[in-house]
């Protein structure tokens, strides 16, 4: 029994993992993903580990780790985009083991354990973003390491604990800045509530916590100085300051209210958030570690979030594993079950949710990707007709994962050409090439860098006058935008729709004494 356990477990975690690997094929998708390959790309074409260059300068937006690891990707399989994702996949993959081991050290049994894990890799918001070339994944990874780190520590495994949570700290902070300390560090900051060992002796624990601090700043540090002195006043100011206080206080990008982050929990929680119900009536356990690491883990956490201006719905991601050993628990030993149907309905209508977007957005599709959304909708339909006996956790993780790459494989392959600037890259990176004067007028974001695989930055022109300006100096030239702002009625050499506008190159002497449909300076709203 136990060995066909075992096996119907090794089989579903297979088809797991093999639901994760569509997402290697998915392009590019602008503007972020686009952006952090090319500040790959410029990394890996300067040699420069230490300064990340975007468009012929630095890029203090972003901390190295990941560019870092995308470029070792890329030493093992070649300079692709699927290879980053590759990575990006192996990240994911790396929660489970840490959270199931996070889940032991908190006082879960291993069934409980193990249901954590599951939990974690069948909700909505790791299936969503699996495979992404984000750094939120990355930051889920170095937060679990630092909780882990700090279970340790309240374990009385005192010297490997600050260990571990001083480097999980320190590689979130190379990860993706202070917001790690924010969610890594608040459970070992709140220890005498969750935890007894460190109620009993908070001086000792505190002295681990600032032992493990010291060793994530020094971690961190030992880029960001040297960063600093190579990048310039203002790249140092940018890493050191102004990018956190300007998230903080009013973003740079993304600017939202308090409220805004309410109901996207419940979402990435999807098909949890309604799919479980109350199992046997019996004594409740005793789950008050698990309950109290779970709020101390990511309740304060969030309500910062919520205070902090620029909001994504990724940006949530790191949180969600802190609610998974107390929810696994309860499922483990009776007390909540997987109810079928009420997992179908949410998967339904996420298909459904899918399918209607992609007709909103582009009612031209290919046919092959509205059938891939019908298709998305069958993985729930079985689900629905269990009205009363509970499914394992397993299968209703596997039938997320599911829709989750059907629906990403559609909707994003079916949006391809008017997202997709891998034409147009192409024809100015033999632009480049051949000598051809070029000109970006508006943000670039290093639209076309990676899929070019552009040796040289493209200058930009902010405004109107300095395209007249450039274009009367190089007729001969390229003039690119995608922007409203700057849409000449001159014939162009190339033009395809692109994230409902146009990506439009002109001869800059056929625009040289023409006005664009619009003069005022073009928005950041592609940030």
């Amino acid at each position: 029994m136990e060995r066909r356990s075992a096996t119907r477990a090794l089989l579903w975690s297979g088809v797991a993992v093999a639901l994760l690997l569509p997402a290697l094929v998915l392009p590019p998708v602008p503007i972020d993903e686009t952006r952090y390959l090319a500040v790959a790309w410029n990394m890996h074409l300067r040699g420069d580990w230490l300064v990340p260059w975007l468009d012929g300068a630095p890029y203090p937006d972003k901390p190295p780790l990941l560019f870092w690891l995308i470029n070792l990707a890329w030493d093992i399989a070649g300079v692709h985009a699927w290879s980053a994702r590759v990575l990006e996949v192996l990240l994911g993959l790396a929660t489970l083991p840490l959270l199931r081991r996070l889940a032991l050290a908190l006082g879960a049994d291993a069934a409980a354990a193990g249901l954590a894990a599951w939990l974690w890799l069948g909700c909505l918001g790791f299936a969503g973003f699996a495979g992404a070339l984000m750094f939120d994944v990355l930051l889920c990874a170095c937060t679990l390491l630092a909780w882990l780190g700090t279970a340790w520590l309240v374990c009385g495994r005192r010297g490997p604990g600050a260990g571990l949570l001083g480097l999980g700290l320190g590689l979130g902070i190379l990860a993706k800045g202070p917001v790690s300390l924010l969610v890594g560090g608040l459970p070992a900051l709140l220890a005498p509530w969750w935890a007894p060992a460190a109620r009993r002796s908070p001086g000792r624990h505190y002295l681990a916590t600032t032992v493990a601090l010291a060793g994530a700043a020094l971690l961190a540090l030992a880029w960001a100085i040297p960063a600093a002195r190579r990048g310039g006043p203002a790249y140092g100011d940018a890493i050191f300051l102004t990018q956190t206080a300007g998230r903080v206080a009013e973003s740079f990008a993304h600017d939202r209210g308090p409220a805004w982050y309410l109901p996207i929990v419940p979402l990435l929680l999807l098909p949890w958030t309604v799919g479980l119900g109350r199992g046997a009536r019996r004594p409740a356990p005793a789950y008050d570690r698990l309950d109290r690491f779970a709020l101390a883990a990511s309740v304060p956490a969030f309500l910062a979030f919520c205070l902090i201006s620029g909001k994504q719905p990724h940006y949530l991601l790191p949180l969600l594993p802190a609610l998974a050993p107390a929810a696994a628990a309860r499922l483990a030993d009776g007390r909540w079950r997987v109810v079928g149907w009420r997992v179908g309905v949410p998967l339904v209508a996420i298909a459904l949710a899918f399918l209607l977007a992609l007709l909103r957005l582009v009612p031209q599709a290919p046919a092959w990707a509205y059938a891939g959304l019908v298709g998305a909708v069958l993985p729930g339909l079985p689900l629905l007709m269990h009205r009363t006996q509970p499914v394992g956790v397993p299968v209703a993780a596997v039938a997320t994962l599911l829709v989750a790459a059907l629906a990403k494989l559609a909707l994003v392959q079916g949006l391809g050409p008017s997202y997709s600037v891998e034409r147009a890259a192409t024809r100015i990176a033999a632009a480049q090439r051949a000598g051809i004067p070029l000109l970006q007028a508006g943000r670039q974001n290093g639209l076309y860098t990676f899929a070019g695989r552009l040796t040289a930055a493209i200058p930009t022109a902010e405004n109107a006058a300095q395209v007249a300006a450039w274009a009367r100096a190089h007729p001969d030239g390229w003039v690119i935008s995608n922007y409203q702002d700057f849409d000449y009625p001159a014939p162009p050499l190339y033009r395809q729709p692109f994230m409902g506008r146009h990506l439009t190159i002109w001869r800059a002497g056929d625009i040289a004494g023409q006005a664009p449909a619009a003069h005022e300076a073009p928005s950041a709203r592609l940030r």
